[in-house]
């Protein structure tokens, strides 16, 4: 019989490697829950959700009498990975209560498929969904859907600003075209330079869409002694890294200039694929 109730917590992300030039991408988890519960029932849900769940009853060939609720700690539309987030916790508790029992790379892989029919990515972030779904760091091919590797990350500080801002994806070619960089960039990460790949694509990604004053962000981050900084996603975060109580200096910089900010730390890996 299929339960009644089904909850389920995923997470937000900050971005290794951006997917879009080259395909090749990375996320790191961090505790920014994002909380699902499906119930027995109809009530008003969001045209994202109504898209899922009318996705997966053509999925399923089955129709599926629930109401979705989704309570997010991730600011929506800001680069943190939102959208991945909420497409995994809605396909692991929809097909839960369903009685279906997927795993989470096939539930990372079945999110990337629907935000991509969605619209709402270009890759389908399948590098997003699996951060989202298994916690920690995650290398991989969002072409063929393929984890190539996972990191385990340790006691970190994250901090995260530039959120409220206007994403701009009016140079998004630009972006596009730098797929033989990311491709070294990516191999970077793989051999073990996770830091410096992350930094590098945050650079890229800042200069290539054109959010300055995140780029003068990122260099103040590293000049106060950041292990990396960068703009999440296609922005307009930006975030930096620090080992924990080194964060103090930058907070100050932040709130001097940008006003606003959140704290959080990575999440560890919570399944082995």
């Amino acid at each position: 019989m299929c339960p009644r109730i089904v909850e389920y917590i995923t997470y937000g992300g900050i971005s290794i490697i951006n997917a879009i030039p080259a395909w090749l991408g990375g996320a790191i988890a961090i505790d920014l829950k994002v909380k699902v519960a499906v119930n027995e029932g109809f009530c008003k849900m969001d045209d994202f959700l109504l898209f899922i769940l009318n996705y997966l009853e053509r999925e399923f060939n089955s129709k599926i009498n629930a109401c979705i609720n989704v309570e997010s700690e991730v600011p929506s539309a800001s680069g943190l990975k939102s959208n991945s987030a909420v497409a995994a916790g809605v396909i692991y508790a929809v097909t839960r209560f369903m009685g279906r029992d997927l795993n989470p790379v096939e539930v990372a892989r079945l999110a990337a498929i629907i935000t991509r029919a969605h619209g709402s990515s270009i890759t389908g972030a399948f590098d997003d969904a699996s951060a989202a779904t298994l916690g920690g760091a995650v290398l991989t091919d969002n072409k063929s859907m393929r984890i190539i590797k996972q990191i385990p990350i340790g006691e970190l500080k994250v901090l995260i600003t530039g959120y409220r801002e206007k994403k701009n994806l009016s140079n998004i070619d630009r972006l596009k075209s730098l797929s033989r960089i990311y491709r070294e960039l990516f191999n970077i990460a793989l051999n073990g330079d996770l830091w410096r790949a992350t930094t590098i694509n945050g650079i890229l990604v800042a200069e290539s869409l054109m959010y300055y004053r995140s780029l003068e962000t990122i260099g103040a981050a590293l000049g106060l002694g950041a292990v990396a900084a960068g703009v999440s996603g296609n922005g307009p975060s930006v975030f930096a890294i620090f080992k924990p109580g080194e964060e103090g200096p930058f907070i100050d910089y932040v709130e001097e200039n940008w006003g606003y900010y959140l704290v959080t730390n990575p999440v560890n890996t919570r399944y082995i694929v």
